[in-house]
């Protein structure tokens, strides 16, 4: 800054603070001068010695006093800066606003004035960002505990805990900054179902908090249910429709901690442990899931490197020809504590924790490479589809890495095909279609997983370019017996007709299941009533098993469109 150099030349001794300094400079700025006078004054005018040493006497002791005035007033006039300078050291040591003066308009007065000001300012935006999550400007966990603390542990008082169990997934699919906006809106739906007294918060990345009276559990569980079904519903953003899927933890206050920590902790514990678009009360088993689902995350991480995956197979069987005519690869988890981890425990996780992909990548290798291990052998070359998770789907990575499998293992790409649920396809349909026409051109054939559960709608099926549909195991069981999952079926199958598409029926495990939906021309299927999914050593003799049943079934079928 300019205007510091004769600072700079003071500031260099050191041992003089800055009330010395300006004591000195003013002591010898008054005393060189009429010291001077004095002395030639009394030495010119006089030779008579008392009267030079009452001169003295009398100019010394006036001098003195004048300057003690003198460096008194300074001394004062120089309290504003050294107000200023201990209040911004106080605030920042120990974060404590010292209350400096604002009723002077000069300079010094200014001074105080602003930096006053501007320490308010400074505390009020730090305490904003101390207690306030920057993305949904909702509290933060630390202001939702401030809060917690000031109540008392009263069974009447419940912490709710609301998941995005598809944070991860969106964060992996998209990025950070899609994963922040689409909390932003979920922020602004929460809102208007949530009163200020309500001290509504973000916890976490994907977890909000807020707290709730308790008169009857049974009616705040329905209330909450309310909440997250409307928090489910899908939400547009920059033109790709996003699917929130929420669970809702509760915990009372008193009851499931004594702390408001320990209660809000419970509380995200039990949203963990619930299933996705339910609402659970905190139990002692629900923090153990939590503790059990973190240790299994770390043990996924090095489940790859360590060889601890597997690809077991279930078989699809062709009813026309009345054999299986491929397989669908899912992996499994040999854990060298557990055994198998079965697949409903750790994808959950994979998903989560961003490792779906990693999981998915080994999948498509390693499919392709058992069925080049299938051809050493002999074995009859079958199609074997593979699942894509969402995610992985995104993947601009995604054709040439499908490449790389398939020239590494020297597989026709038309005996690998691509399974995608509905609802991820739904997630940005121009980037679907384009990936299947991608994945087409490669010589892949691809199917739709889960059909009848997500949002396509007839144009948009139309369009892509698919080669089957599954209907989703939800609507195939008991479809001997359920008019509604007959409906369901029933316009699946015609609509895949129409629109000349193969449609599988996956999960069938009883006999009328086939029956039912053979007789109304559905070939395809997948479920314990053929085969358990089996390891690659064993396929080839439960395909043979197979071939039997399906011709007794499809006999049994023919029977039924005949009568």
């Amino acid at each position: 800054m300019n205007g510091l150099g004769l600072y700079r030349a003071i500031a260099r001794f050191g041992f003089l603070n800055y009330r010395a300094k300006i004591m000195v400079i003013a002591f010898l700025g008054t005393h060189i001068p009429l010291i001077g006078i004095i002395g030639w004054s009394v030495f010119n005018l006089t030779r008579d010695p008392a009267l030079i040493w009452g001169t003295l006497g009398v100019a010394l002791v006036a001098t003195l006093a004048g300057t003690g005035a003198t460096l008194l007033i300074l001394n004062g006039l120089l309290q504003p800066v050294f107000a200023t300078s201990n209040a911004l050291r106080k605030y920042r040591e120990d974060r404590v606003i010292d209350p400096l003066p604002r009723e002077f308009d000069d300079e010094a007065g200014t001074l105080m004035a602003d930096a006053g000001a501007t320490l308010e300012q400074l505390d009020a935006s730090l305490t904003l960002l101390e207690t306030t999550d920057p993305v949904t400007g909702l509290l933060n966990r630390k202001a939702l505990l401030s809060t917690l603390a000031t109540l008392p542990a009263s069974s009447n008082t419940a912490i709710v805990a609301l998941r995005l169990v598809t944070y991860q997934q969106i964060i992996s699919s998209f990025d950070q900054t899609r994963a922040d906006a689409m909390m932003a809106r979920l922020a602004n739906r929460l809102r208007t179902h949530v009163g200020a007294d309500a001290h509504l918060a973000r916890v976490s990345g994907p977890s909000f908090a807020f707290v709730a009276p308790v008169a009857d559990r049974g009616t705040l569980k329905a209330e909450i249910a309310a909440i997250i079904a409307e928090l489910n519903e899908k939400l547009v953003l920059d033109g790709i429709e996003l699917l929130p899927v929420f669970s809702a933890g509760l915990s009372i206050m008193g009851e499931d901690g004594e702390t408001g920590d320990t209660v809000l902790d419970a509380a995200i514990s039990a949203a963990s442990a619930a299933r996705p678009k339910s609402v659970a009360f905190f139990t002692s088993g629900a923090r153990d899931a939590m503790r059990e689902a973190f240790v299994l995350e770390q043990d996924l991480r090095t489940a790859i490197d360590a060889n601890q995956l597997v690809l077991h197979f279930q078989p699809v069987v062709d009813m026309a020809r009345g054999r299986a005519i491929g397989a669908e690869a899912l992996v499994r988890w040999n854990h060298p504590q557990h055994g198998l981890v079965s697949p409903a425990r750790f994808i959950p996780i994979a998903e989560r924790s961003g490792l779906i992909d990693d999981i998915g990548l080994w999948v498509m290798r390693e499919a392709c490479a058992q069925m080049a291990r299938w051809d050493s052998e002999g074995v009859d070359p079958i199609t074997v589809a593979v699942n894509l998770s969402a995610s992985q789907f995104l993947d601009h990575r995604l054709e040439s890495q499908l490449k790389e499998a398939l020239a590494a293992a020297r597989i026709d790409p038309t005996r690998l095909e691509i399974e995608l649920t509905e609802s991820a396809a739904m997630l940005d349909y121009e980037h679907t279609h384009k990936t299947f026409r991608q994945l087409k051109d490669l010589g892949l054939s691809v199917a739709i997983d889960d059909f009848g559960t997500g949002y396509a709608s007839m144009s948009q099926l139309r369009k892509l370019p698919v080669d089957k549909l599954k209907i989703d195991r939800e609507f195939v069981t008991n479809v001997d017996t359920a008019p509604d999952a007959q409906a369901i079926c029933n316009a699946v199958i015609a609509l895949s007709s129409g629109l000349g598409l193969k449609i599988l029926a996956e999960g069938t495990e009883r006999r009328e299941e086939v029956d039912y939906l053979a007789a109304r021309g559905c070939n395809l299927f997948q479920g314990f009533y053929f085969s358990k999914p089996v390891s690659a050593t064993d396929l080839a003799e439960a395909i043979a098993d197979i071939s039997l049943l399906a011709a007794d079934a499809a006999d049994a079928t023919l029977t039924q469109k005949v009568g």
